[in-house]
């Protein structure tokens, strides 16, 4: 547009380069020659050898086409004569055209992604959600695959926002933290990571908020969602820059549900606080230490209704718990009516191991003689028949966290197995433990197969028998039996490879069984 402006003001101004007949011929200084010239443009026969002077003749004889060419100018100088009165007016009327034109480019225009763009996030995000299938409890994206996903359309973002997504990982829940929007660090944060290759430590804590007045953060126990304190977290390193962002909901951090125990049963109040920082930042009660390592942090709430006791209602409830577990073990101990010797050293290994260890700066003492006393009680009652194992599996299920009831499920296996014999009182005592418990059943029969893979007698008495060792229940159709069977043919079969004679021996007894349950129920 400015061209043909440009263009326009230059034929405005050439015309005055031709305007005026009186200025063709001012080269010439002799009055005559220019009235000659003149009669000559007119007359173009007439000769001019009458001219005595010398440059003046050459100048004619070299230019013999020049007046032709020049009255070609002054006819086109006598066009734009004519259209001068409308040029000023003509550019006017472009300038408020281009005026407009100009306005609407100004006009911010939508942001859309690129098609290239899109297909890089979600090929991102197949694989991530690919990573955290196939890897549970672990951190699962590269630092590569989160530059990939920095690309994005800045007018669209946001600062950076959280929130908690609960999911179903195969068997498993877990808790994912997901971000988006954009980085919020500056120019200086940025050339400090780049003292740090480029990286910055994303630091995740949970803190129960139920209380305004009193913010307690999550225990953790289990690496790698643990700091040096045991508080529940999880970090990582990552690349960073100025402008980098999100541009979709992207998991950040990933918590197994069975790790986020609040402190208290029932609705409680979550916060979740991610916090960019120096490498070397360090945290004391889910807090950065130094502020000048922290670059931002950013938080969200989340809502969980708690059915099972918190961390503190466990320490409360954790001496009771223990006295019942003891209880069950007696029960599972004194199934066949008489005592179990190796399962009673079973109960004393446990009671060292849980509770006199777990309380070393306890008198050690004074806990022998409770749990002496507790053993030879418990005989008492089970001899007369006066002790209630439902009551005992409602307060266990009541004032226990699921772990703690797999716990004790263990200590039942280990007392079964301790005389190197699985008899049917024990297994149907087992089986319906650990419905009772609540426990997950297909979860259970692989921690009873690994018990019986190390015992050497199975007993095979009646043909009930055979159908508790694999904890077929009434309401099982012959097809889940069935399902169940070749789910233990399976198991069983890989051992009868086995390096260890005994385990080798007992999967072929298993395998057998298998085999002829199998027949039985037309599999």
């Amino acid at each position: 547009m400015k061209l043909l402006i440009s263009f326009f003001l230059f034929l405005f101004l050439s015309t005055n380069i031709y305007a005026s007949e009186d200025k063709k011929f001012d080269f010439v200084e002799d009055k005559k020659v220019k009235e000659y010239l003149k009669d000559l443009q007119k007359n173009k026969d007439k000769q001019y050898d009458f001219i005595k002077d010398e440059k003046i003749r050459e100048f004619l004889a070299n230019k013999n086409n020049s007046i032709e060419k020049y009255e070609q100018k002054t006819d086109f100088s006598e066009i734009l004569k004519k259209l001068r009165p409308f040029i000023v007016p003509a550019i006017i009327i472009i300038w408020l055209i281009t005026r407009s034109s100009n306005k609407q480019e100004d006009k911010p225009k939508k942001n859309t992604k690129n098609k290239n763009t899109r297909s890089r996030t979600e090929e991102f995000i197949k694989k991530h959600n690919e990573n955290h299938k196939n890897n549970e409890i672990t951190e699962t994206t590269d630092d590569k695959e989160y530059e990939d996903e920095w690309n994005y359309d800045q007018d669209e973002l946001e600062q950076l926002k959280i929130k908690i997504e609960e999911q179903q990982v195969e068997n498993s829940k877990v808790y994912d933290v997901e971000a988006i929007g954009m980085l919020g660090f500056t120019q200086d944060q940025v050339d400090q990571a780049k003292t740090e290759n480029e990286e910055a430590k994303f630091t995740c804590y949970v803190f129960d908020v139920t209380d305004e007045n009193n913010e307690i953060p999550l225990q953790g126990l289990t690496d790698p969602y643990r700091d040096d304190k045991f508080l529940l977290q999880s970090n990582r390193n990552m690349k960073v820059g100025v402008g980098f962002a999100f541009n979709m909901w992207t998991p950040m951090f990933r918590f197994p549900a069975s790790l986020v125990i609040p402190p208290n049963r029932g609705k409680r109040k979550l916060k979740f606080i991610v916090s960019a920082t120096k490498l070397n930042g360090e945290f004391e009660n889910g807090k950065i230490k130094n502020k000048k390592d922290l670059y931002f942090d950013v938080e969200t709430l989340f809502y969980l209704n708690f059915e099972e006791p918190g961390y503190l209602d466990a320490e409360q409830y954790e001496g009771d718990i223990n006295e019942k577990i003891i209880q069950l073990g007696m029960a599972v101990a004194y199934s066949e009516k008489k005592i179990n010797t190796a399962g009673i050293e079973a109960i004393k290994s446990w009671i060292n191991s849980e509770i006199i260890w777990k309380n070393y700066f306890d008198d050690s003492t004074d806990q022998k003689i409770k749990y002496s006393f507790l053993l030879k009680n418990t005989h008492e009652l089970l001899k007369n028949n006066k002790l209630s194992l439902s009551e005992i599996v409602k307060e266990i299920n009541f004032k226990s966290s699921v772990s703690k009831r797999y716990d004790a499920m263990n200590l039942l296996l280990n007392i079964a197995g301790s005389d190197d014999r699985l008899s049917k009182e024990e297994d149907k005592l087992l089986n319906n433990t650990a419905r009772a418990l609540e426990l997950d059943l297909s979860r259970f029969q692989q921690m009873k197969t690994s018990t019986i893979a190390n015992i050497e007698t199975i007993d095979e008495s009646d043909e009930d028998s055979e159908e508790t060792i694999f904890n077929f229940s009434k309401d099982m159709t012959d097809v889940d039996k069935c399902k169940k069977l070749r789910e233990e043919y399976t198991r069983w079969n890989r051992q009868t490879n086995n390096s260890n004679e005994k385990i080798r021996n007992q999967a072929r007894k298993m395998v057998e069984l298998t085999a002829n349950l199998r027949k039985k129920y037309n599999c």
